[in-house]
């Protein structure tokens, strides 16, 4: 991933949240050299969580995709692949500034991560793996889902699946949050998005909030 010195993350931990914030990537796999790709949910070990924080070299990321899904039969066990995570990002008009010359440009954040994988079949891990990824896209839900209902259909149904644990040899990261333009532009164009009535857009003026602070 190319990275002005400019757009690279102000705090170690930066990585780290927005993969907890934007759990939904992209895993990308390669076969006989022919790339290929699948959308799946993915998040930080919770084992590693803590130490995420300081950089997620090292932490293992787990997910899982269907079993029909022909990509990970081309996948072995070591095999390097790319995980791909993007989070809130949007189009910046020069509408949007006080004066000009201006250009039009899209401020956006993502994380590209690397490293081995290791696939995972076994009922037990399946189902743990499956109940993590719950905790996690429920956390924030009020009131939450009482998952004990469904504890039968899990068990019927996670033989439908495939786990993968990657481990983190290289992670590289773009916050392309404005900090390229004057500073009154900047304030300005962060202040729309935090004002804006679509919440997607509101969390991109967020990080353009904490990356002018």
């Amino acid at each position: 991933m190319w990275t002005p010195d400019h757009f690279a993350a102000s705090e170690p931990g930066w990585d780290a949240r927005l993969i907890t914030e934007n759990p939904f990537g992209i895993m990308i796999s390669s076969d006989a050299c022919v790339p290929l790709a699948t959308h799946v949910p993915m998040l930080i070990h919770p084992a590693d969580r803590d130490r995420a924080r300081a950089g997620l070299e090292g932490c293992r990321i787990i997910g899982h995709q269907a079993r029909e899904n022909h990509q990970w039969r081309t996948i072995a066990d070591g095999d390097r692949l790319l995980l791909i995570f993007n989070g809130p990002h949007g189009y910046v008009s020069p509408t949007q500034y006080p004066d000009q010359p201006a250009a039009p440009t899209w401020n956006y954040t993502a994380v590209h991560l690397t490293g081995p994988v290791t696939l995972v079949h076994d009922h037990e891990a399946l189902l743990r793996v499956v109940n993590l990824t719950i905790d996690t896209t429920e956390r924030d839900r009020d009131p939450g889902w009482d998952r004990e209902p469904s504890r039968d259909l899990f068990d019927r149904i996670v033989g439908g699946i495939v786990a993968f644990e990657l481990t983190v040899e290289s992670a590289a990261s773009t916050y392309k949050l404005s900090q390229d333009q004057p500073e009154h532009r900047r304030t300005l164009v962060t202040e729309q998005a935090l004002a804006d009535p679509d919440q997607g857009r509101r969390r991109l003026g967020d990080w353009m909030r904490r990356a002018g602070g």
